[in-house]
């Protein structure tokens, strides 16, 4: 691992490893949306920017290594969100997508943490012209629920690094300029089996899924997956845990839903597809 601050700049690319729009932006836009994505996963402040993990016991602290960031292999001390480089690049090219392929819908992301890839969506949309599209962030805005079934394990809930208020979450949006009571943002607040079957979503371009739990994969799949419009991106952020992985596939499987294409973006651990029917 080499030293912050020391390390050479990692290569950054908008071009997805498995499609291309035909949207350019000008190098004034293409600079400002590189700065504000990598402030935002914190490697704009390398002097002073740490990386954290679960050692099993509590949060461990350590020095920030570039290649963890990029992938989004660690939790941020001032960054504000934990998806790297790789994952908010996946975030711009499902808008890019979706703007350019004229599908219709808002934004939405499920689990928010402390709001950075909502920001992160937000910039995109704003240059790419389409301010009426909405940026909606459901989080209790207190971390993670007790689990209600065995499909899930208890410590979620006992992490405190995971509650992020939603009086923060806007004070982090206002940092970049984006006025927080805007009418093209919506706030979902509550656990997800009470808040999204009452939330007001009305068509989605783009769902970040991003809830780590069985039970949170369910709620977000059984109140959200219908209001994806046909061609657009479903990101499943925690493929890889096992309970999202497992009722991810129960949900397809049992309602024996129409295929999707499915780009898979190594080395991340999550999943992008593209609704199809």
């Amino acid at each position: 691992m080499e030293p912050a601050g020391k390390c050479e700049v990692p290569k950054t690319t908008t071009q997805s490893p498995f499609d291309q729009t035909p949207i350019e932006f000008d190098v004034l836009a293409r600079r400002y949306l590189d700065t504000v994505r990598d402030s935002i996963i914190g490697l704009t402040h390398r002097t002073t920017e740490k990386g954290c993990t679960m050692d099993g016991v509590g949060i461990a602290v350590k020095p920030l290594d570039i290649l963890e960031r990029v992938e989004g292999r660690d939790w941020p001390i001032f960054g504000l969100t934990m998806v790297g480089q790789r994952r908010m690049h996946n975030i711009e090219w499902a808008l890019r997508k979706v703007v350019t392929e004229g599908v219709q819908g808002d934004f939405m992301e499920c689990g928010v943490w402390r709001g950075g890839a909502s920001i992160f969506a937000r910039a995109v949309l704003d240059v790419l012209g389409e301010s009426r599209r909405k940026v909606i962030l459901a989080d209790s805005f207190e971390g993670l629920p007790a689990p209600r079934t065995s499909n899930d394990p208890t410590f979620y809930s006992k992490i405190d690094y995971l509650r992020v208020s939603l009086e923060t979450v806007k004070i982090n949006i206002a940092s970049y300029g984006i006025n927080p009571e805007s009418v093209n943002l919506q706030y979902c607040k509550g656990y997800f089996v009470d808040s999204l079957p009452v939330c007001h979503v009305d068509k989605l371009a783009v769902l970040r899924m991003d809830g780590d739990m069985y039970e949170s994969t369910m709620d977000q799949l059984f109140n959200l997956y219908n209001k994806v419009s046909i061609g657009g991106v479903v990101i499943v952020d925690d493929y890889c845990l096992p309970g999202c992985f497992l009722f991810f596939l129960f949900f397809f499987c049992f309602f024996f839903l129409p295929p999707f294409s499915s780009p898979f973006i190594p080395p991340s651990t999550q999943l992008t597809l593209v609704k199809n029917a």
